[in-house]
């Protein structure tokens, strides 16, 4: 009896066991957690103000020579989101590229800023400057820099085939008694026209592409 007794009677100073899965938290882990999810939602705030920030930008339409003169038909207005360090032009001030030359040969797509407009600046990789010692008669004289021109050696002997070389009219010196003609082709069309002898040769203007 008296064992029964000493079973069913608890110390007066016993703790009953905590439940288990059940921790205090303390008030300084969950201000870290309030803080941490603010600035999360913060960041998402700005990233989404960011990629919806975006732009009516100038592209090109089409890829364009070395040289070519810009016009209205090679462009196209692009809406992205641009770094503010990309000086582009955006389609309001279309206008304002148009008549100006590409300093390279530029494919379609290409974003237009200042950096690419302008004198040519070449030559580009693969490619070649030739210059043609011509006299009156055997080039347009319209012909400048920035021109779309075939370059034509005609055959030495009867039979054979003429050659033509598409090209981009570098720059016209006439300041000599022959012209110089400087066009900027492929580098094995260059090849291949230095060794034609200069009196075989007519250029003429033809179109952008």
């Amino acid at each position: 009896m008296k064992t029964q007794q000493a079973l069913n009677s608890k110390p007066a100073n016993m703790v009953p066991p905590r439940m288990p899965g059940r921790k205090r938290r303390s008030l300084p882990h969950l201000i870290l957690g309030a803080v941490l999810v603010v600035a999360c939602a913060a960041g998402g705030v700005v990233a989404a103000q960011q990629l919806g920030d975006r732009q009516e930008v100038i592209a090109l339409a089409r890829p364009v020579d070395v040289g070519h003169v810009i016009l209205q038909q090679d462009l196209v207005g692009v809406s992205l989101a641009v770094d503010g360090a990309m000086k582009v032009v955006p389609t309001s001030a279309a206008s304002s590229v148009v008549g100006r030359p590409v300093a390279y040969s530029l494919p379609v797509g290409v974003l237009l800023t200042d950096d690419v407009l302008g004198p040519p600046r070449l030559p580009g990789d693969g490619r070649a400057i030739a210059a043609l010692g011509l006299k009156p008669g055997q080039f347009p004289p319209e012909l400048s820099a920035g021109s779309n021109v075939l370059v034509l050696a005609s055959a030495a002997n009867e039979g054979s085939s003429t050659s033509s070389w598409r090209a981009v009219v570098v720059a016209v010196d006439r300041t000599d008694q022959t012209p110089v003609v400087s066009v900027d082709l492929p580098e094995l069309d260059a090849r291949a026209l230095s060794s034609t002898p200069a009196d075989k040769i007519a250029v003429l203007m033809v179109g952008g592409r």
